[in-house]
């Protein structure tokens, strides 16, 4: 049930309202539409029926028909401006978001989930189908050029250093761990990895 409320000079405008809105069957819970001008907040039985409204806790929708702000006991309510003009299609948006209730909102998220959720599914099945069937690859080349492009760019910086303290006989293997504590840290494990065979050269 839809009731409006107004004041007398705003009759023609309820009863357009009333008329676009009989023609939908959108609108399933029961509000209250104040027509908010000088003249309705001057009314004492429009404010009473905003009071009735609010105590019988009904939605309630403030309609501004002209550039004023609504009475005190609609500050809290988002009121539609129609103050330019009406606008029966925007009423209705705003009518249909406004009676939504809590457990309207829910099923609507849960259903934006589930198409949100299928799509992902389906683009990651296609995902598998595509590098399954060798449609999609990975970029193996690339990947080959970049690590010897690192390993260059590396081995350029630490060469030098490194040719000066590597291991190249068993006396610089003995001496190799005083030789590994004295190097920059940042060449820790360059040094260690040049000295993994040292031991077995040592034995032989």
């Amino acid at each position: 049930m839809i009731r409006i409320t107004y004041a007398r000079e705003q009759k023609p405008l309820a009863l357009r309202i009333r008329d676009d809105l009989s023609v939908t069957n959108k609108l399933s819970h029961p509000l209250l539409i104040a027509l908010v001008s000088r003249q309705s907040n001057a009314d004492p039985h429009v404010q009473a029926e905003i009071n009735r409204a609010q105590a019988d806790r009904l939605h309630i929708v403030p309609i501004l028909t002209e550039k004023i702000a609504p009475p005190a006991s609609l500050s809290n309510q988002r009121p539609l401006d129609f103050s330019g003009g009406y606008d029966r299609a925007r009423l209705l948006r705003h009518l249909e978001g406004a009676t939504m209730t809590p457990a309207d909102i829910r099923r609507a998220n849960r259903r934006a989930l589930i198409v949100i959720g299928g799509i992902a599914l389906l683009m990651f099945g296609i995902a598998l189908i595509a590098i399954a069937s060798g449609i999609v690859a990975f970029p193996v080349e690339e990947y080959n050029e970049e690590a010897t492009y690192q390993a260059e760019w590396v081995n350029g910086l630490i060469r030098e250093t490194l040719e000066q303290v590597q291991p190249r006989s068993t006396a610089d293997a003995l001496n190799f761990p005083a030789t590994h504590q004295a190097a920059p840290t940042r060449l820790y494990l360059y040094i260690r990895e040049t000295a993994t065979a040292l031991p077995k050269a040592v034995e032989s």
